[in-house]
């Protein structure tokens, strides 16, 4: 299938860049759900382009004589570690971040802030396929450079994390000698329910310096028709950093949450440097001379028009945005989906091989469609009609 996407008009540099990116690498754009990942490990996942991510994780212990968590509404007093971090979409298949940890047991703490790129060239979703990221960071509070190699795999509900991590100054930004040092980790994820997963993860220093291996254990939750999404987890780390995730505290079980906020809107911010002066910007549906058939989906009120369209195999469909806020088209299965479609936007893309292609929004999953194509070439507008209508 070939697949187009622009926002009417002509094309402007601060389009042209995440197009180019798209032909080395496809896929739809998706929000970082803790449902797809363990707490300690990320896993492959980039944020979409022009996008911002927001995550507050706060993890926390009881102290104060012979007290666990239970005490926290008696005698036990509550330390408290929470870690922010904001990622932004570079373009498709990168992501620039920063993470912040206030009150960090990393050496060289207690303020632990990380900023990082992260990259991911092989983004292969569906059963059976492999990601591959690669982070490059930098830790403030060990003054370290850090690296990590990321993997995921999915098998039916099963998935598997792997990273490689490798640390220039690990651990110690005080002692004045740089101690380098590399880690391996691994995680694992079961689904229960499409909002519902099991997840855990274990991390050690293998090379370089000595440490207590990291794990961590949550109960995953997808937030039904939102894109945010909350982890109850333990943990034995206090931060999200790499380094802060690859060795463990001895003896101390934290408690806490992870908590995801997409601002899926904040793309339209880049409208500010568009040079579209005017005009009319919703096409009409029609047959470009010579062209293949174009087919029109109307995204107005929440709703992509109409429960199914039925197109011959060649049609273009285009949906257009009549709303006030931008949606998505994700695909159920395959990579051929947009990223945000602002109000006045549009996206389009070439079924050329029949079958039954569901879709919903990412921002509003209650928003769903499907495009059903037939065995046959492009016959024009009058090709396509709406599921009950013949």
């Amino acid at each position: 299938m070939d697949g187009i996407g622009r926002t009417g008009g002509a094309w402007s540099a601060r389009q042209l860049l995440p197009a180019l990116s798209a032909l080395l690498v496809a896929s739809p754009a998706v929000a970082q759900p803790v449902t797809e990942r363990s707490p300690n490990l990320e896993g492959t996942w980039v944020t979409s382009p022009r996008n911002l991510h927001f995550t507050f994780s706060h993890r926390f212990e009881v102290v104060g004589g012979d007290v666990d968590v239970t005490d926290i509404f008696g005698d036990g007093k509550i330390v408290n570690y929470p870690t922010f971090a904001l990622t932004y979409g570079l373009f498709d298949g990168a992501s620039l971040g920063f993470r912040y940890s206030s009150n960090s047991t990393l050496a060289g703490g207690p303020n632990e802030w990380q900023p990082y790129l992260k990259w991911s060239p092989l983004r292969a979703f569906g059963d059976g396929r492999l990601s591959v990221s690669l982070t490059a960071a930098y830790n403030g509070a060990a003054e370290s450079l850090d690296g990590e190699l990321g993997a995921q795999a999915r098998f039916g509900r099963f998935s598997l994390l792997g990273a490689v991590r490798g640390f220039s100054d690990a651990f110690d930004a005080t002692s004045g000698d740089a101690k380098g040092a590399m880690a391996l980790g691994g995680g694992a994820l079961f689904r229960l329910t499409r909002h519902l997963s099991l997840a855990a993860d274990v991390s050690d220093l293998v090379a370089g310096t000595d440490g207590e291996p990291a794990w961590s254990a949550g109960i995953q939750i997808g937030i039904p028709y939102t894109p945010h999404t909350l982890s109850l987890l333990a943990t034995n780390v206090t931060s999200g950093t790499l380094q802060g995730t690859s060795s463990g505290v001895p003896g101390v079980v934290y408690w806490g949450f992870e908590f995801t906020i997409p601002f899926s809107g904040i793309a339209r911010w880049g409208e500010v440097l568009d040079p579209y002066e005017g005009g009319a910007r919703l096409p009409t549906a029609g047959r470009a001379p010579g062209g293949p058939s174009v087919v029109e989906v109307e995204v107005r009120g929440f709703a992509f028009g109409g429960e199914a369209l039925h197109v011959p195999a060649g049609t273009i469909v285009r949906w257009v945005n009549h709303d006030a806020v931008g949606h998505t088209v994700t695909p159920e299965e395959g990579d051929w989906g947009s990223s945000l479609i602002g109000p006045g936007e549009i996206f389009e893309h070439a079924f050329s091989d029949p079958g039954e292609y569901a879709y919903h929004c990412t921002p509003h999953p209650f928003m769903k469609g499907r495009v059903v194509v037939t065995v046959g070439p492009a016959g024009g507008e009058d090709a396509a009609r709406k599921e009950g209508e013949s």
